[in-house]
């Protein structure tokens, strides 16, 4: 699966249809970064999210999954399918790797930055004595 293909796709997809990203982000109770992000192919749209896309841009889930609109009527393999759907599954858990991982980094600043803090403060009170 290519994000970037994908976000492409996408882009293509809402100028047909008339919309900003803004617009698209509403209609799909999204903010217009998230939008934008699939479109640059920064990130993938939660898997969740694949059914409300579809039925706005008038495409198949597939095509989304492909990137690419299918030329025919015919329906994807089903290994090819389950291909499609195991990497989308994928890109997500790796986008919630990544949250960990800066949520982690927040709360380490923020502990050192309060030891520090109470570091200070205790030098301070004991230079006022």
């Amino acid at each position: 699966m290519d994000k970037e293909k994908t976000g492409q796709l996408i882009t293509t997809l809402r100028k047909e249809k008339g919309l900003t990203q803004k617009q698209l982000a509403e209609a799909l109770n999204v903010t217009d970064k998230a939008v934008s992000k699939w479109e640059r192919g920064l990130s993938f749209p939660d898997i969740s999210m694949l059914e409300p896309i579809s039925e706005l841009l008038d495409i198949s889930i597939m095509e989304i999954l492909a990137g690419e609109r299918q030329q025919s009527n015919a329906p994807v393999p089903r290994k090819e399918a389950q291909e499609l759907i195991n990497a989308s599954v994928e890109l997500g858990e790796e986008q919630i790797r990544h949250r960990k991982q800066i949520s982690r980094l927040i709360i380490i600043i923020l502990v050192v930055i309060t030891l520090l803090l109470i570091s200070l403060t205790l030098n301070v009170i004991s230079l006022l004595r």
